[in-house]
């Protein structure tokens, strides 16, 4: 079998009631227990992106089920070169790492949930 990118986290919904779901290189829709769908009923809906992050993180790198740690990320940006909002988007589109790890140790993501981006004091 030919190499597939794990899945994605998809957003659904309207503004008002925000939902995401897990797609695979394949655009079907993780139903959960191991399981895929074709069709976008038969996709798990969640509430928050966090969520589907985890899952996808757990399921959908290939092989068995991933672990899933958590790390704080501290991004520094010049204040007059970003908003909250900018930065938010950008790390928004460049969210995922992948990195390959020493032999034996491959298939570490690192990805960044701009959702959990706060500003700290100084």
């Amino acid at each position: 079998m030919d190499y597939l990118p794990p899945g994605r986290v998809v957003k659904v919904g309207d503004k008002r009631f925000p939902r995401w779901v897990v797609k695979d290189a394949e655009n079907r829709y993780w139903a959960g227990d191991g399981q895929w769908s074709d069709e976008p009923s038969g996709a798990i809906l969640f509430c928050r992106e966090l969520d589907a992050a985890k899952q996808k993180n757990r399921y959908c790198l290939g092989g068995d089920p991933a672990d899933t740690f958590t790390a704080t990320v501290v991004v520094t940006v010049h204040p007059a070169r970003w908003s909250t909002e900018e930065l938010a988007d950008f790390l928004a589109r460049h969210r995922e790492f992948f990195r390959g790890g020493p032999p034996g140790k491959e298939g570490l993501l690192l990805e960044i949930v701009p959702d959990t981006l706060r500003k700290t004091k100084p």
